[in-house]
């Protein structure tokens, strides 16, 4: 009956508690928001500097390489974070701050399993409603993204499906020569 009691006195406690540590994810996406949306972050080395910060450009990388991650040597790693990092933010950042006037971000509730959290919300703009969901993972006492899925449709998996069909088609070289190709056009484009 003591038990009973102390754990229906401390219930309250315990559900404040986890109710604040699920909107630290929250919290993550939203300053990735406010970030973004002012201006181009390319522009701002401050800017970049925190955006950059609130994503695990690390580990996004291994997920994308999945098993093709223990085959490479630690200057392959090396390389393909650098450029996977190059290409995301090179496509979307400079298109942040247009894309986020007018939009209206609903966020559901927060999933977190251990070190792992989802962020489901809907985003809408001009009457169109998109379900984008942000995959985190915490890093000491941060947590980072390491996905974001739009309509379902992963980064990670777009990436690793147009990946592992290059390297089943032309190998690793192929892999090399498509990111190389990519990054080289969007150097272009700036």
């Amino acid at each position: 009956m003591k038990f009973i009691l102390v754990f229906l006195l401390l219930l309250p406690v315990f559900v404040k508690a986890q109710s604040i540590s699920n909107e630290a994810p929250v919290a993550l996406i939203q300053n990735i928001f406010s970030l973004a949306q002012k201006e181009n972050p390319l522009i701002n080395s401050k800017t970049k500097s925190e955006l950059d910060s609130h994503f695990d450009f690390h580990q996004m990388s291994l997920n994308i390489l999945g098993n093709e991650a223990k085959k490479r040597t630690a200057a392959d790693l090396k390389w393909f974070e650098d450029s996977i990092k190059e290409i995301i933010t090179k496509t979307v950042y400079p298109k942040a701050p247009e894309f986020l006037k007018g939009v209206k971000i609903t966020y559901k509730n927060t999933l977190i399993d251990g070190d792992k959290a989802t962020v489901p919300s809907v985003v809408a703009k001009k009457g169109e409603k998109t379900d984008v969901s942000y995959k985190l993972v915490k890093s000491g006492s941060e947590w980072k993204v390491v996905d974001i899925s739009i309509d379902e449709e992963s980064w990670v998996n777009t990436i690793n499906d147009k990946m592992t069909k290059t390297l089943k088609e032309k190998g690793w070289t192929g892999v090399k020569d498509m990111i190389n190709k990519r990054v080289k056009a969007l150097n272009t484009k700036a």
